[in-house]
C-alpha cells in the first residue's frame, strides 16, 4: 500500500467516526493549542507525508495499513507504539511486544512508567498492569496482523483523540478548540502541512566552514557507485561556487579554521606538511613538515590551536579503542612532542607549564592528570593518586555509570581547577576541585557537578542533580542557586550564558530559549517561538524553530525575535560574520546575518 494512503486512509476513518471526542486522558482540563502544541500529534486531512509531533514538523514515511470495521478505526500495535512514545517523549519507550508461541497475544510496554497494557486478539478485555477493563471493541487479526482498536487503546494510553477543521489531534491533554488564538493558530497548522513540497535526497553533504567577507567557505562530499569525493568550494555573494585547488595531497576532512586562515594536513611528495590557506590573500603555504605522519604510518590531523600566540596540533593515531593522540608545538616549520595521551579530557598552558589529563573510560583512570614542562619536556603527576580528572562520571536512578571527557580547565593564581572523583568510590560523582600543583592538596568545591565555568573569582557550575545553575567563591563558600531550572544545551558565549529549558527535562526536545547574564544577576527569555537548536556568537543570538512558524530567527538589540528565514532549516553553522545554513526543501548553501 502506498506509504502516504495508509495515513489518508487511517485520517478518514479518525474524521468519519470521531467527532470531537476525549478518551480519558491524563488531564481532563483542556489547554489552549498554543500551549498544547509542543506536547501532541497533528495529522492532516489531506496527508502530503507531513506530521507535526511534539510541536516540530517531521516526515511520516511508513507503510502503516489502517482498517475500517464496523464503524470502528483498528491501528497497526506498531503505529501505537511509535505514536505514544512521540507523545510520551521523555518518559520512556512504548514498546510493542508479540510473540511467535502467544500469536494472539501483544503488549505495550514502558518500563520507566512501570506500565503494561496486554491484549488478545478477539477479547474486549485488556488488562492494564494485570487489572482488568473492558474495551468497546476488542483486537482483530487481519491479514496475519494484529490491529487495535484506537479508541480504546488511546484510552489504556491515557490519551485524547480530537479533531477539528481537518486536522487530527492526539495528546495526553485534550485542547481548548474554542480558544480565540485556537482559529488563527489551526490555518497556520494547515498552510505547512499542506506543503506539497518534499525534502530533498541528499546525494551530497556539504560541510560548512567559515565566512571570510561576503565568502562562504564549504567542503562537498559527493557519493559515488565506487567512491566518495571530497572537495573544498567558495561561493562569493552573486557568485557562483568555484573549487579551490589546494596542493598535494590534502587530507580535506582535516580542514579547520583559524584567526582567518584555513590549515590542514597534505602530502607533497609523500612528505605530510601543514598548510594554511589565508583567506585575505588566497594564497596557501606551508606552516611546518608533519614528521612523524606518513602515507603509511596510519595518523591523521587532528586539531589545530593557538596557545598563547603559539601553535599547537595533535596527531591521532587509529581509533578511540586502540589509538592514541599527540599534543605537539609548531616551532621553526617542525613539531616538537609535548604530551601524549590515549585521548585528551583536556588541557591547559599557563606559563611554562601544561596541565593535561588522560580519558581512557575503558581502563581505571585514577592518576591520570599530570603537569609537563614545556622547556625540559619533564612530566610529574598532579592531584591525588587515587581521583581521575577531567572526567564527568554521571550515576543514573537505575545503577548505571556514564563517562565523558570534559575538556575545562583553568589555572588561575597557581592553583588548577578541574572536574575530578575518587575512582575507587563507585558513588562518587564528578565535582569541581582546587588543586595545588606544588604539592597536590586539593578542595573539593561544588556538590557533584557535570560542568562549570570560571568567571572572575567565581565558579559557575550546573548541579549534576538538579540541573540548575549555580555559583560559588574560589574556596567553595557561600554556594548560591542563581537559575532554579534545568539548563539544557548550555553554550556560553559574550559573557552570559544561553540554553534552552522544557517541561520534560530532556536535552533532544525542543524548548525555549534563555539567558542568564551573570553581571547583571538576571535571567531573560529571548525566544518567542520553541527552539530546535540555537547558536550564540560575534554576531548576534541566532535560533531555528521548527514549529508552524518555521525559519531562522535573530534576537534582536531590545530582545525582539526576527524572523531572517522564512522556511524549514536542515542545518545552520554559526561564524564571526554571520549564519550559513542550508534548508530542507532546496538545495544550495546560504549565508544571512
Amino acid at each position: 500500500m502506498n506509504k502516504f494512503k495508509s495515513i489518508a486512509l487511517l485520517l478518514s476513518a479518525w474524521l468519519a467516526f470521531g467527532s470531537v471526542s476525549a478518551y480519558a486522558a491524563e488531564s481532563t482540563t483542556p489547554e489552549p493549542l498554543s500551549k498544547a502544541f509542543d506536547h501532541i500529534v497533528i495529522i492532516p486531512q489531506n496527508f502530503q507525508g507531513k506530521a507535526y509531533i511534539n510541536g516540530q514538523m517531521a516526515n511520516y514515511f511508513s507503510d502503516y495499513r489502517i482498517v475500517q470495521r464496523e464503524g470502528r478505526v483498528y491501528v497497526p500495535i506498531r503505529l501505537m507504539s511509535t505514536l505514544a512514545s512521540e507523545l510520551d517523549k521523555g518518559q520512556g519507550t512504548w514498546q510493542a511486544i508479540w510473540q511467535p508461541k502467544s500469536p494472539d497475544d501483544v503488549m505495550l510496554v514502558n518500563y520507566e512508567l512501570k506500565k503494561t497494557i496486554k491484549l488478545k486478539v478477539n477479547s474486549t478485555t485488556m488488562k492494564i498492569n494485570n487489572e482488568p477493563r473492558e474495551m468497546d471493541a476488542a483486537p482483530q487479526k487481519i491479514d496475519g496482523q494484529i490491529m487495535l482498536p484506537l479508541k480504546s487503546t488511546a484510552e489504556a494510553l491515557g490519551k485524547s483523540i480530537q479533531w477539528s477543521d481537518g486536522l487530527l489531534l492526539m495528546g495526553s491533554t485534550p485542547v481548548d478548540l474554542k480558544d480565540a488564538q485556537s482559529a488563527a493558530i489551526k490555518d497556520r497548522i494547515k498552510t505547512q502541512l499542506s506543503d506539497p513540497r518534499k525534502p530533498l535526497e541528499i546525494s551530497a553533504d556539504i560541510w560548512p566552514l567559515t565566512r571570510y567577507g561576503n565568502t562562504t567557505y564549504y567542503i562537498k562530499r559527493t557519493y559515488t557507485k565506487n567512491d566518495t569525493i571530497e572537495q573544498v568550494f567558495k561561493k562569493t555573494d552573486g557568485q557562483k561556487d568555484v573549487q579551490i585547488q589546494l596542493p598535494g595531497k590534502p587530507q580535506i576532512t582535516s580542514l579547520q579554521v583559524l584567526n582567518g586562515k584555513l590549515y590542514y594536513a597534505t602530502y607533497i611528495n609523500n612528505q605530510a606538511e601543514l598548510h594554511a590557506l589565508d583567506l585575505k590573500t588566497q594564497k596557501s603555504e606551508k606552516v611546518s613538515s608533519l614528521k612523524p605522519m606518513g602515507p603509511d604510518q596510519g595518523l591523521f590531523l587532528g586539531s589545530v590551536e593557538s596557545i598563547d600566540n603559539d601553535l599547537f596540533v595533535t596527531l591521532n593515531n587509529g581509533e578511540l579503542t586502540l589509538g592514541r593522540v599527540d599534543l605537539y608545538k609548531v616551532e621553526k616549520g617542525a613539531l616538537k612532542p609535548v604530551a601524549g595521551a590515549k585521548s585528551f579530557a583536556g588541557y591547559v598552558k599557563s606559563g611554562d607549564y601544561l596541565y593535561k589529563a588522560d580519558f581512557n573510560f575503558m581502563t581505571d583512570m585514577s592518576g591520570n592528570l599530570a603537569r609537563v614542562n614545556l622547556k625540559t619536556g619533564e612530566q610529574k603527576p598532579v592531584g591525588q593518586p587515587e581521583f581521575a580528572y577531567g572526567v564527568n562520571r554521571m550515576l543514573s536512578p537505575d545503577g548505571g555509570v556514564g563517562y565523558s571527557s570534559n575538556n575545562t580547565m583553568y589555572v588561575k593564581d597557581g592553583y588548577l581547577y578541574t572536574l575530578g572523583y575518587k575512582e575507587a568510590d563507585p558513588n562518587d560523582q564528578s565535582a569541581v576541585y582546587k588543586i595545588n600543583p606544588t604539592d597536590s592538596t586539593q578542595t573539593k568545591l561544588t556538590p557533584p557537578a557535570s560542568r562549570f565555568w570560571m568567571i572572575g573569582s567565581e565558579v559557575y557550575y550546573i548541579d549534576a542533580e538538579s540541573g540548575y545553575l549555580s555559583k560559588t567563591n574560589l574556596n567553595g563558600a557561600t554556594p548560591e542557586i542563581v537559575v532554579p531550572r534545568k539548563m539544557l544545551n548550555v553554550q556560553f558565549a559574550n559573557g552570559s550564558f544561553y540554553y534552552t529549558s522544557n517541561e520534560a527535562g530532556k536535552d533532544t526536545i525542543p524548548g525555549d530559549l534563555y539567558q542568564y547574564d551573570p553581571s547583571a544577576g538576571k535571567e531573560f527569555k529571548r525566544s518567542d517561538k520553541t527552539v530546535t537548536s540555537f547558536y550564540a556568537g560575534k554576531t548576534g543570538l541566532y535560533y531555528v524553530s521548527n514549529g508552524y512558524e518555521p525559519g531562522l530567527y535573530k534576537v534582536d538589540a531590545k530582545g525582539g525575535n526576527v524572523r531572517l528565514v522564512n522556511d524549514r532549516i536542515r542545518d545552520g553553522f554559526l561564524t564571526d560574520e554571520g549564519m550559513i545554513y542550508k534548508l530542507v526543501y532546496k538545495d544550495g548553501i546560504y549565508f544571512v546575518k
